[in-house]
């Protein structure tokens, strides 16, 4: 934040410390606090409301009106009311009826925030009308009935946001303003998209500008406005001496003692805070506490400063147990300055009780140590029996500095230890992490779990048990390629992959973000992707397991011409050159959501139709149903969309069936994927002549009760499996199409951030259970026709988004076998190979290059890339021919949405106003710069923009980050988006923070 944003950061508070009425932009405040049918307007703009129904009660401390579900409050139209681009709402309610979909506030063909319908997981959403439609929503979670809930929702204009209790939601929500409307704003009223609110209101706010996330914080908690003419400059907090100011607030309760304070919290959002602070924290980045708590898994650290406010979330351990805990505050977005109030809600549950020893808020880590066993596995991706393999396990502390520390391996019966079981680590640091290795040697085939212990005098003991699987000894001689594939018998069942081609070195985010999850690592390594080789070894595993096709992810990269594709290598440079190709089937699916769709129908049959045929639909290993090739596609509606009608799909749809036959094809099978059992879409779909449904995926959604992990909120994989049956049957239930069952290996994106939720404790048991349900499923449809035998898995590769069958290093071969188990008639009896039993491989060649010239690292604190380290940036997306050469990194845009991703990053965004690229480029436009911070994800709000000029010269573009307010705290990633146009070179120079 510039010294002149602090300035007026700190004007504005004062500013809105005065009255209710001098609020910057408050054009409605209705407080519910008095009966009658006359609510005023105390924003001063006179729109006052109309109530029937209702009572006014106190609950809690809050008078509220109390409403059944029949009360209704309205608020006749304004200009000042209407929807406008910065526009937010504020409520204060708590819904004690989750029976139905719920109003909140709504101006109908403006704006609803509302609790949404059962059958949609009765989220709290808020939308906005533009262009003629509501959604994209952005959605929160569920809410717990009982619970008061502070609500703010705010439309920039490009972004909508919905802030629950101090936590953001978002989604990208561009559209042009709708007309003006006379519809009255209406409160809980059962009109709408909604039925009446049951529950309580305390106030309902609308202001005619975008709240800020700092003003969003200090609503969310009460904090005062302003700084205490006399507050304390302390900012370590022993609690074994008293309470020192913190006092409980939103139904905690709190008593001190000897050892520190008590606090027990009524509700999940019950918290304990000091709002008397004075204390100057430029220079004192480290939080650090040390609690016990019995429920829950997730804390939040609570912050006020003269630069902003921000929440802090992190995992705990409600084991009852003491535990350290340490955040960094500079990292979120409005931390410096003079520190105001600091709070800490000690659990996300109802009736948890914590032991807080102490806060501290320092320069240096002041807090006791706090080992954590990150992870143990072996060096080799199929460990085998007989020969001598290395157990691997990392150990990190999250505390204070440790010292002398033990760390001691139990293998499991059956196997040795060649060394001694117990290791010493002298000193770890603050994060510091360590690997360490013991070499054993199994007697046998087995699966055993191994068990790591950590000790020292200044740690409490902790221990991890991993299951390990050493298979079958084999003495294979050389290979000279890879071995015939031996087909497993697959009998009445026909099963196929999704493939997903993103592993090329420099075409994608690659093996670097996977690399730090060494489970995924494939039994093949970090391969070549697009060598016949590896082509050859999928083969063999897919044959040999029950998969007799894979359908590739095709991505097209340019509209009304000749064909581009990207990230064409898996198909074209791998698979068609492979040996055993003859054996296989492979189908394509066009990716027309994230890859382009067409420009018109003439640009579907005269270019992108041809291109199919000639490169895949006559080849003899194209996969066929009843004689035709089998096309998917990813986005029914964006067809749609593209040829302008459903009438207008089914007549091409013909037509393309009547071309494929006059090339002697026998037609077109034509398969749309849907997530979910979406009636609307299906019946759409129907009427436009496809073929069958299927899913790339499974439309799931995250359950009601999760538990936190890290940064992350995860749910058992059981809830993945019972909605992914209940979808099946419910799209065979609708009876519009033929379904080809998918099933969904998991979802757990941590990798690539791409959720903050993942389905956890995936096994290969639950996935076998899985396919014995989409068995089911497929058994008891009535039909004769495909659908009736055929099952699609997805995905074989999806590494980042964590659904992947292909053979790991963390699970073998295991997914692979219950997909043989279930769908085959072959033994079970069989031998899985690794590259490495008959001599070959490894086939990383091209990943080890890329490693020398930008070494893999978990963060760095880098600001400026020059000559060899531009390297480090690589082609997240839409870029070909990705090289540095000559301290210059050279690209060519394959599509209109390129970009470029910077290595992890951990630097202090307060310290730099601008990101400054010397870039060259071949065609004029405009580029954009993205960041990810600790608090905030990739989106428009966090970015800017620059426009280029194609003159044959270097020119240095300026990114003029400081000036947006989502810069700030840590950043933890850049994204630059070069151009916006497809075949641009683009050539810099140099990328730098000044």
């Amino acid at each position: 934040m510039t010294m002149a944003r602090r300035a007026t950061f700190a004007l504005a508070l004062a500013a809105l410390a005065t009255c209710a009425h001098a609020e910057e932009g408050l054009v409605g405040y209705w407080r519910f606090d008095s009966e009658g049918g006359t609510v005023a307007d105390l924003s001063g703009s006179g729109h006052a409301a109309t109530l029937t129904g209702g009572a006014v009660v106190t609950e809690e401390g809050k008078t509220a009106l109390r409403m059944d579900g029949e009360t209704q409050i309205e608020v006749p139209s304004a200009a000042d009311l209407n929807l406008k681009r910065g526009f937010s709402i504020e409520a204060r309610v708590k819904l004690t009826d989750l029976a139905d979909g719920r109003t909140i506030v709504f101006k109908d063909k403006e704006y609803m925030l509302r609790l949404d319908w059962p059958v949609e997981t009765s989220r709290l959403s808020f939308f906005v009308y533009s262009d003629n439609q509501w959604e994209p929503r952005v959605s929160a979670f569920k809410p717990v009935a009982g619970s008061w809930y502070h609500l703010v929702a705010v439309w920039s204009g490009s972004q909508s946001f919905l802030w629950v209790n101090g936590q953001p939601f978002e989604v990208t929500r561009h559209g042009e303003l709708p007309p003006a409307t006379d519809n009255p704003v209406q409160i809980g009223s059962p009109l709408g998209y909604g039925a009446g609110f049951v529950g309580s209101v305390e106030y309902v706010k609308l202001y005619a500008r975008a709240l800020t996330s700092a003003e969003i914080m200090r609503k969310a908690y009460d904090i005062p406005e302003g700084t205490p003419a006399a507050g304390s400059a302390s900012t370590v907090f022993e609690f074994g001496k008293g309470p020192q100011g913190w006092q409980a607030k939103e139904g905690a309760s709190v008593a001190a003692d000897k050892g520190g304070l008590t606090v027990r919290s009524a509700f999940p959002r019950s918290l304990i805070m000091n709002t008397n602070l004075a204390a100057n924290v430029d220079k004192r980045d480290y939080l650090s506490l040390r609690m016990s708590v019995d429920k829950g898994s997730r804390a939040y650290a609570v912050f006020a400063t003269t630069w902003g406010a921000g929440r802090i979330p992190f995992q705990t351990f409600a084991d009852g147990r003491k535990h350290t805990y340490v955040l960094e505050p500079w990292q979120w977005v409005g931390w410096g300055g003079n520190l105001i109030a600091l709070g800490l809600v000690p659990a996300d549950a109802e009736g948890a009780t914590a032991h807080v020893e102490y806060v501290r808020v320092t320069p240096q880590v002041q807090a006791e140590p706090e080992a954590c066993l990150v992870g143990l596995w072996t060096e080799s991706t199929l460990p085998r029996a007989k020969r001598a393999e290395t157990i691997i396990a990392k150990i990190r502390n999250d505390g204070g500095p440790a010292a002398k520390l033990t760390v001691t391996l139990t293998p499991p019966e059956g196997v040795a230890l060649k060394g001694a079981a117990s290791q010493k680590i002298a000193r770890l640091g603050y994060q510091e992490a360590k690997e360490l290795s013991w070499r054993v040697v199994a007697t046998g085939p087995l699966t055993g779990e191994f068990r790591v212990q950590v000790g020292g005098a200044q740690v409490a003991t902790i221990a991890r048990t991993q299951r390990l699987t050493f298979s079958p000894p084999l003495q294979l001689p050389k290979a000279d390629y890879v071995p015939e594939p031996v087909p497993a018998k697959t009998g009445k069942y026909t099963v196929w992959t999704h493939y997903c081609p993103l592993w090329k070195q420099g075409t994608h985010t690659g093996w670097k973000a996977i690399e730090p999850w060494p489970e995924r690592k494939p039994v093949l390594g970090w391969y070549n992707e697009g060598t016949p080789a590896v082509a050859d070894w999928h083969i063999k595993y897919w044959l040999e397991h029950g998969i007799s096709a894979a359908v590739y992810c095709w991505y097209r990269s340019n509209l009304d011409g000749p064909v581009k594709q990207s990230l064409g290598h898996a198909i074209h440079d791998g698979l068609l050159k492979a040996r055993y190709l003859p054996k296989i089937k492979f189908g394509i699916m066009w990716e027309n959501g994230c890859g382009k769709g067409v420009g018109s129908k003439q640009d579907l049959m005269d270019n992108v139709l041809p291109f199919w045929i000639d490169n895949y639909f006559g080849n003899p290993s194209y996969l066929k149903v009843d004689g035709k090739p089998v096309l998917y596609v990813w986005v029914p509606p964006n067809v749609t969309r593209d040829l302008g009608g459903s009438e207008n799909v089914r007549q091409t749809f013909d037509e393309m069936r009547a071309t494929c036959k006059a090339r002697g094809l026998g037609g077109l099978y034509l398969v749309g994927c849907v997530g979910t059992a979406n009636k609307e879409i299906l019946g759409t779909m129907a009427k436009e002549g496809w073929d069958a449904s299927s899913a790339y995926g499974s439309g799931w959604t995250p359950p009601q009760e999760v538990k936190t992990v890290g940064s992350f909120v995860c749910a058992p994989y059981e809830g993945f499996v019972d909605q992914q049956e209940k979808i099946w049957k419910a799209k065979n239930e609708l009876n519009l199409l033929p379904d080809l069952t998918a099933a969904m290996m998991g979802w757990d994106s941590r990798p690539w951030n791409e959720t903050s939720f993942f389905w956890s404790d995936n096994t290969p048991e639950k996935f076998r259970d899985l396919c014995l349900r989409a068995k089911a499923v497929m058994d008891a449809k009535p039909t004769t026709g495909p659908d009736k035998r055929t099952a699609i898995l997805c995905c074989w590769n999806e590494f980042g988004e964590g659904h992947y069958i292909e053979p790991t290093r963390g699970s073998g071969f295991s997914y692979l076998d219950a997909i043989r188990d279930v769908f085959t008639d072959a033994p079970k009896q069989h031998t899985d190979l690794a590259p490495g039993d008959v001599g070959l491989g490894p086939y990383d060649s091209w990943y080890r290059e890329a490693r020398k010239l930008a070494p893999l690292a978990e963060t760095t604190s880098d600001t400026l890339w020059t000559g060899p380290k531009l390297a480090a940036w690589t082609g997240a997306m839409g870029l070909e021919k990705v090289e540095t050469r000559g301290g210059v990194l050279h690209a060519v845009s394959s599509t209109s949405d390129p970009a470029f991703g910077s290595p992890a990053l951990k630097v202090r965004a307060n310290r730099f106003t601008k990101v400054v690229v010397e870039m060259r480029v071949s065609q004029s436009g405009g580029a954009q710069l993205f960041w990810c911070t600790s608090s905030t994800g990739t989106s428009e709000a966090s970015s800017a923009r620059v426009t280029t000029v194609a003159d044959g010269q270097f020119h240095r573009y300026t990114f003029a980050v400081g000036e947006n307010e989502y810069w700030g705290g840590c950043v933890t990633s850049l994204r630059l988006d070069p151009t916006a146009l497809e075949g641009v070179t683009v050539e810099i120079r140099s990328i730098g923070l000044e």
